[in-house]
């Protein structure tokens, strides 16, 4: 079973290489979650690797979220922004005890998306 998914996971790489994208970065497991979400076909999942990192890029392209995008819910104190993690991954503390629903949702209004929630 292991050698199965060694062996997807290199198959995976090449078909990155072929589709001029490099997954260096990246470590297995991440990979393996869009060879699992492909039923473990390298060349489907290689596509969908791809497509996420264009749509990564489009939404985050700094790499992360500055705190001037998010002022309202930093200034809830629900959500705290830490420093980066030993794999350089962000780290992120969200209190769930101290969320309750906002009773006129003004964040969304500001939005143009008001008529929605009509």
């Amino acid at each position: 079973m292991e050698t199965c998914k060694e062996l997807a996971l290199t198959q995976m790489r090449k078909s990155l290489d072929n589709l001029a994208s490099s997954p260096e970065k990246y470590v297995d497991e991440t990979l393996m979650r869009f060879l699992i979400a492909r039923s473990m076909d390298p060349e489907k999942a290689a596509k969908m690797f791809v497509q996420w990192r264009k749509w990564r890029a489009a939404l985050v392209p700094n790499g992360f979220i500055s705190e001037s995008e998010v002022p309202d819910e930093l200034e809830a104190r629900k959500i705290f922004l830490q420093e980066l993690s030993k794999d350089r991954y962000p780290v992120l503390i969200c209190k769930a005890s101290k969320h309750f629903p906002a009773k006129d949702p003004v964040q969304f209004k500001s939005n143009g998306s008001d008529d929605l929630l009509s």
